[in-house]
């Protein structure tokens, strides 16, 4: 894989040569898009190697929930649902762990501790635990559903509270946000610690190795109900599509996947609020804008909107207006993670996913929609 990175940056180093710009060169054309379609081509073989199903992690999932069952004194069966969904190889190294912590988890904290608890609450008497995978676009999503009380918010919210972890006022906060707290590091809501669970570790640890992969974790809950916990990881680690941006002397990748339209914006369609917020009227609807050159800190070229590209850029149906200097052009980008000794200087960087190295030796950042999204 890492090979066919290098044949995909030596592909764009030769197309793209400056020693090619002005020259008419139709042979060359020719032959160029011949060895890009084989290139690609062989990039998809690769791909289709590596990519492996799940159901060998989710089936390691059966025992977890037997032996768990056993030692809490509970009943409950485990249902598979698309284990036949394929994963890349390393993806599925790195997901054993986490899936047995939400599992256990699910067990512990959500099920009900006795049949007498489920059946006064008109529920099966056997606890259901389900794992599912499915395809969304060029993401994996793999769920852990259970059908037990769910997730105490009141709970949650005078724990963090008590932590001092509230930022601003209670009322504020969404029920998924509150949800959010108890994946940080040695927050639990148990006050007895056990063998499986209280001692805030779990699900800080399972963010933690989600992240490395590139994924994110999102937790629902219904109380009394139960509780979901959906996974989103990319399919791979490997080469992206997108399209290259320049916002003053920075050039910025933002994936293919993620973008909706791009066009000229006029004044007549930016909204300011109170607040000062900019926002776009795209189709008939409000969104926000966010000036690259402001989120990162760099001169702006485009003295106004009129002189800039603005990119309507989705994730998971959020939606909003990367406003830049100039679109460039249309890139294969082998994604490379932004360099550890960075990292542990400043932590993760707000807005990046990761680096490439272009054709011309240059390194262009990789625009993190979800992050800039939520």
């Amino acid at each position: 894989m890492d090979l066919m990175g290098e044949i995909v940056i030596s592909v764009a180093m030769v197309i793209g040569s400056p020693d090619l710009e002005g020259l008419k060169l139709d042979n060359f054309e020719k032959s160029a898009s011949q060895l890009l379609k084989n290139t690609n081509e062989l990039q998809n073989v690769i791909m289709s190697v590596r990519m492996i199903p799940i159901s060998s992690t989710f089936h390691k999932m059966t025992r977890i929930v037997r032996d768990t069952a056993k030692k809490l004194g509970k009943e409950a069966e485990l249902v598979i649902l698309g284990e036949e969904t394929e994963v890349d190889k390393n993806i599925i190294d790195s997901l054993g762990d986490p899936l047995m912590h939400i599992v256990r988890n699910a067990m512990d904290h959500g099920l009900e501790d006795t049949k007498d608890d489920r059946i006064a609450a008109g529920k099966a008497p056997v606890g259901r635990i389900t794992l599912e995978a499915r395809n969304s676009g060029s993401d994996v999503i793999i769920s852990c559903t259970d059908d037990g009380r769910g997730l105490d918010r009141e709970r949650i919210l005078s724990k963090a509270n008590r932590n001092g972890l509230l930022t601003r006022p209670e009322s504020e906060y969404t029920d998924r946000e509150i949800y959010q707290f108890i994946m940080l590091p040695g927050f639990s809501t148990n006050e007895q610690v056990t063998e499986l669970s209280g001692r805030g570790v779990g699900m800080d640890v399972v963010k933690k190795n989600i992240e490395k992969i590139g994924g994110t974790v999102q937790l629902d809950s219904e109380p009394g109900r139960g509780m979901t916990v959906a996974i989103r990881i990319p399919l791979t680690l490997a080469i992206l599509q997108s399209i290259e941006i320049q916002v003053g002397s920075n050039l910025y990748l933002i994936p293919t996947l993620n973008i909706r339209e791009s066009f000229k914006p006029k004044r007549e369609d930016i909204i300011t609020d109170p607040e000062g917020n900019e926002m776009i009227l795209f189709r008939g609807e409000c969104f926000p804008i966010i000036r690259l050159a402001r989120l990162f800190g760099v001169p702006c070229r485009a003295a106004s909107f009129e002189d800039g590209i603005m990119i309507m850029v989705e994730d998971e149906g959020r939606m909003a207006g990367l406003f830049a200097d100039v679109l460039v052009s249309e890139q294969q980008a082998v994604v490379k993670p932004i360099p550890s000794f960075i990292t542990e200087r400043i932590g993760q960087i707000r807005g990046i996913s990761g680096c490439t190295i272009m054709g011309n030796g240059n390194i262009d950042l990789i625009i993190d929609v979800k992050s800039l999204t939520q």
